[in-house]
């Protein structure tokens, strides 16, 4: 369904440009919503393309190709659109959640090259891990202690 929608998209806007050749400055809405912006065509050359979502929010720019490569280029945008979907989605599920990193240690204290690794948490979650964690650190200093 992606291809799809990747492919309608880039051949919109490659429409779009064909229709607009020659135009200082053209701007269209796609069926899905987008508004787009070409300007700086003369002859061959297109000189920007901006694309800026439903929302009102300009979402991605990009600058200077051959008019027959405004179908690959569109699918690049599309590619990068996309992906900011699947960042603010990210966002979105990360929200409230606490970035937690932890490295490993080994018996004797620090484990040379380990990486440490990130975790999202709940506040609940990091309520226990933090106990946890303190259990953890006074067990440490009691086994000290005693040797």
């Amino acid at each position: 369904m992606t291809t799809d929608q990747r492919s309608a998209f880039a051949a919109e806007i490659a429409s779009l440009a064909k229709k607009y050749k020659g135009a200082v400055r053209a701007q269209a809405t796609t069926k899905s919503g987008y508004t787009i912006l070409l300007t700086g065509m003369w002859g061959e050359d297109v000189g920007a393309v901006a694309i800026t979502g439903p929302d009102g929010h300009e979402v991605r720019r990009a600058d200077g190709w051959k008019l027959g490569k405004t179908a690959e280029v569109a699918e690049l945008l599309w590619d990068a659109l996309e992906e900011n979907r699947a960042r603010a989605a990210e966002r979105e599920r990360l929200a409230g959640l606490q970035s937690v990193s932890i490295t490993s240690a080994d018996a004797i204290g620090w484990a040379a090259a380990k990486e440490p690794s990130r975790y999202h948490l709940t506040p609940e979650q990091l309520a226990q891990l933090r106990a946890l964690a303190e259990q953890m650190a006074a067990a440490n200093v009691a086994v000290t202690t005693v040797e």
